[in-house]
């Protein structure tokens, strides 16, 4: 296994890549999706679409390992007609499961650094959203994406986003969770024999896009072979994992015994319980202290 993990707890809040904003995670319907996650314990967003794009989604919000904040965003298709920006076609070839990664970012610096650095891009675009900060009262969420083109960032695509108004996609009332998770310790990603490792990951690991600092903090990003993702989840039924950390592991058995879900126990990595992909939009789910 091999990460991003950084062993500061300290990045130049003013460089180009800071860590690990949120994972996407393609459903290929909306509802069933945040019913389901609902149940595993998460306060989930109201679904709603993004303008002038045929996509929606729900989102699982924390409070961040960092302090900053990071989250699940849960993708769906709201209008095919409208163009979904490549979430179709991915539906159709490869099923449910994460989509990509979104990065910690700003979009001025970080285009110079990928053109410094060889990496094609598609400029900065504007993406909006509606969020319900508190019920019934809707405030315009607004970001700035710089997406790679594909091949720098391998086997999971990734690009920067950059929030220009922290606060509204914050909401304070999205951010206490039933099963007690506080923000994301790792997204882990099997890697097959024949692939390998893109520049774009490469460059987060040596810290490249961090102007000196060690690398990314918050979330870690780990990759693994075939042979040691088999030892933690057995036979593959996913090649990505989500892993959360939560703030009482007795409170978040608990929880999850009562809820009558399917779990196991988690008996290699970090102490734990796992929820097979059937049950988690098509990745493991993974609940930890840490431990």
């Amino acid at each position: 296994m091999f990460s991003t993990t950084n062993n500061s707890d300290v990045a130049a809040s003013d460089a180009p890549i800071t860590g690990l904003d949120h994972v996407i995670i393609a459903v290929s319907n909306l509802d069933t999706a945040e019913s389901q996650a609902s149940k595993l314990g998460f306060t989930m967003t109201e679904i709603t679409a993004h303008v002038g794009w045929g996509t929606a989604n729900t989102c699982i919000m924390f409070p961040g390992l960092d302090g900053q904040g990071d989250y699940v965003e849960i993708l769906g298709i709201r209008d095919p007609k409208i163009g979904t920006n490549g979430l179709a076609e991915h539906l159709e070839e490869q099923g449910e499961g994460m989509l990509s990664l979104a990065l910690k970012g700003q979009a001025d610096k970080v285009t110079q650094v990928f053109e410094q650095l060889g990496i094609q891009h598609f400029g900065i675009e504007s993406l909006h959203r509606d969020v319900q900060v508190t019920v019934g009262t809707t405030q315009r969420a607004s970001f700035k994406l710089v997406r790679p083109q594909r091949g720098p960032f391998n086997p999971i695509p990734a690009f920067v986003c950059e929030h220009l108004n922290h606060d509204t996609v914050w909401a304070e009332r999205f951010l206490s969770h039933a099963n007690g998770t506080i923000g994301i310790q790792a997204v882990q990603i099997m890697m097959s024999h024949d692939q390998n490792l893109g520049s774009g990951y490469e460059a987060l690991i040596t810290g490249a896009f961090s102007e000196g600092a060690s690398g990314p903090v918050g979330a870690d990003i780990e990759f693994y072979t075939a042979e040691s993702w088999s030892r933690i989840y057995g036979e593959a039924e996913a090649t990505e994992a989500v892993v959360y950390r939560v703030s009482d592991l007795s409170l978040t058995g608990q929880f999850l015994q009562d809820s009558g879900l399917n779990y196991r126990t988690a008996t290699h990595g970090s102490r734990g319980y796992i929820v097979n992909p059937a049950d988690a939009c098509g990745v493991y789910m993974v609940f930890t202290d840490g431990n």
